[in-house]
């Protein structure tokens, strides 16, 4: 999967939005003729505040859910992009329809073609907001309701019993099948004739009921075929919106596995072993509803399970099942629940799970299928009401060592701990990851080697690159983000009028170090200083060049020059001519001196500074 091209005319601030993704970095000049251009994964997008990168990363999430959800478009767009060999442009005109056109490799299709095929569409699509953000939390109920719905349907419930015993409560067909069975044991060859003429008979007779029969059967499944496929995977949806709670579980995915990812990520958060996991069940509350009004029905109360409140489905036969086996004696009890910050609570039947070891933890994973099966059956119970928390226990690696709950992990080793173990758990589909200030919470070396992690999160043990092709698109205000990135993974967002326009930095941000990288065209500020130590440079500088000076001026010059001093400041360079007469004629130019300038104000400082250069030099020659 990788984004391409995105235009917006109109969305939110953002307005005539035109963009481009680079698919590959090309080989440095002088580079051998063998060397193949770099994949791109990861682009960054930087900017001001308000000038809608948020607002691009909800677009992108709201285009691909009105198409999984088979809606009308929002809003007008065109999106390009790649996946699985193919091309696909999704246009959006509301003045000439509703729904988006669609081309694939160049030929025109519709936005069911993509429904009907979906290798077409991103396996899944991840969002990760550093914050609250409930109007990009909203974008996912419907993806969430759908999934709850397809947790419901059991493996048996293909076709109901009503629908079986449509073909077989006709009395005639009971008849026939009565006559037949005085035949069962018997070879043709030692029927006598008339024995013979009945069998035939009777056969006959049923044949157009079998026939019948099988194709209503056959488009009942097809029916149940695509209710299945209009809910979606019953282990993970398309549109993911990552939560707290998602942390516990990338966490116990990470123990129980043997992937050397997974350890290194754990290594990183000097967590060595599991101590034990606490799962604490609740009853979901549209069961805890029908319990209370006496509103199941027959079928729910024989296919759910009694241990889970009559929950039903895979994550109950596949997970909560298993999960059960290898638990210690399980504890039930009702509670009450502070439900939010407001202090209203309700009570809640809990049921406790206690996994008491590592060893006991990759029991359950082997029983579930693997890492991967435990992290989406887990997730499955989560989103569907089913897991309140899970209350972890690890023995960490440090100057201290000891045992650690999860609540004493810090906000940056949960934040790390969720994006790349997801990452890393969906390694093999083409994704989407939309990470909207993801390094709120890092530390400065986890931010430099943020996108680092990434690649290798990404590529497979033997150091080619996986399976899957994903792309992960970042917000960021951080220069520690974008600095080992090259210029064409970075997009600097800016107003022009009531244009968004995006611009690709001339230089690569690698390599810069952070002050170049504040003082760059990526983020324009004029200086790297705090602004009260900057108005005294340039006032010690105003009051340097200005002849004659008053008493009370020369007062004050050597008053700022002994508190610039004491911050490392020194007047010393000011005995270079050459320099003392730059000060004096860049002292000239007032206009720079604003904490931000834009592209067109650091083009014209650097022509200004280059003209006071030439101009010293063709002095210093004479000319």
């Amino acid at each position: 999967m990788q984004l391409q091209r995105i235009r917006i005319p109109a969305f939110r601030n953002l307005r005539d939005l035109d963009i481009a993704f680079a698919s590959h970095l090309q080989p440095v000049a002088g580079a051998p003729a063998e060397v193949q251009p770099k994949p791109i994964r990861s682009h960054a997008l930087i900017g001001q505040n308000g000038t809608g990168k948020s607002n691009l990363i909800e677009a992108l999430i709201t285009i691909f859910r009105d198409v999984d959800l088979d809606r009308e478009a929002a809003f007008d767009y065109t999106l390009e992009y790649s996946i699985r060999g193919h091309a696909v442009r999704i246009e959006a005109d509301s003045a000439k329809q509703k729904r988006p056109f669609v081309w694939v490799d160049d030929k025109a299709e519709t936005q069911g073609h993509l429904l009907k095929n979906r290798e077409l569409l991103p396996a899944h699509i991840f969002a990760y907001y550093s914050g609250r953000n409930e109007r990009i939390e909203a974008l996912f109920q419907e993806h969430q309701r759908r999934f709850n719905q397809r947790q419901e349907i059991t493996t048996d419930e293909v076709l109901s019993g009503a629908t079986l015993n449509a073909f077989t409560d006709s009395a005639r067909v009971l008849d026939l099948e009565q006559d037949l069975r005085k035949f069962e044991g018997k070879q043709e060859k030692d029927l006598d004739s008339d024995e013979l003429v009945e069998l035939r008979r009777i056969q006959l007779e049923l044949k157009p009921f079998e026939e019948q029969r099988a194709q209503f059967l056959e488009k009942a499944e097809a029916r149940n075929r695509g209710r299945l496929a209009q809910l979606g995977d019953d282990r993970l949806r398309r549109l993911f919106y990552c939560r707290g709670g998602h942390s516990q579980l990338v966490l116990l995915a990470c123990l129980l596995s043997d992937d050397l990812v997974f350890r290194k990520v754990l290594k990183n958060l000097h967590i060595e072993s599991l101590e034990s996991a606490l799962f604490v069940l609740k009853e979901p509350h549209r069961l805890r509803e029908k319990r209370r009004g006496g509103k199941f029905d027959e079928q729910e109360l024989n296919e759910g399970d009694r241990r889970f409140w009559y929950a039903r489905g895979n994550v109950v036969s596949e997970f909560l099942d298993k999960l059960w086996q290898v638990a210690w004696a399980p504890i039930e009890q009702e509670a009450t629940k502070q439900i939010d910050f407001r202090g209203r609570s309700e009570k809640q039947k809990q049921l406790y799970l206690f996994v008491p070891s590592q060893d006991k933890l990759k029991q359950l994973g082997e029983l579930v299928g693997g890492t991967d099966s435990f992290f989406r059956y887990a997730e499955g119970a989560y989103i569907g009401d089913l897991i309140d928390e899970v209350r972890i226990t690890v023995k960490k690696r440090d100057e201290h060592g000891g045992k650690v709950s999860f609540t004493q992990l810090s906000e940056g080793e949960l934040q790390m701990l969720t994006v790349l173990g997801l990452m890393r758990i969906t390694r093999e589909d083409h994704c989407l990851f939309l990470l909207d200030e993801p390094d709120t919470h890092l530390n400065p070396i986890w931010k430099l080697r943020y996108f680092d992690d990434i690649e290798g999160v990404l590529t497979s043990d033997d150091a080619a690159l996986a399976q899957g092709e994903s792309q992960i698109l970042i917000t960021t205000h951080d220069p520690m983000m974008v600095g080992s990135l090259k210029r064409e993974q970075v997009h600097i967002l800016r107003r022009d009028g009531n244009r968004t326009v995006v611009d690709v930095p001339d230089e690569h941000p690698q390599g810069m170090g952070v002050t170049g990288l504040l003082k760059s065209e990526l983020f324009g500020l004029s200086s790297t200083l705090d602004i009260e130590t900057e108005r005294r440079l340039f006032r010690r500088n105003e009051l340097f060049v200005k002849q004659p000076r008053s008493a009370e001026e020369n007062a004050e010059l050597s008053r700022l020059s002994a508190e610039l001093a004491d911050l490392g400041f020194s007047t010393a360079d000011f005995r270079d001519p050459d320099y003392a007469l730059f000060v004096r004629k860049m002292a000239q130019h007032r206009r720079f001196r604003n904490p931000t300038l834009t592209p067109e104000e650091q083009a014209d400082q650097d022509a200004i500074a280059d003209s006071v250069i030439d101009e010293i030099l063709r002095e210093e020659d004479g000319q």
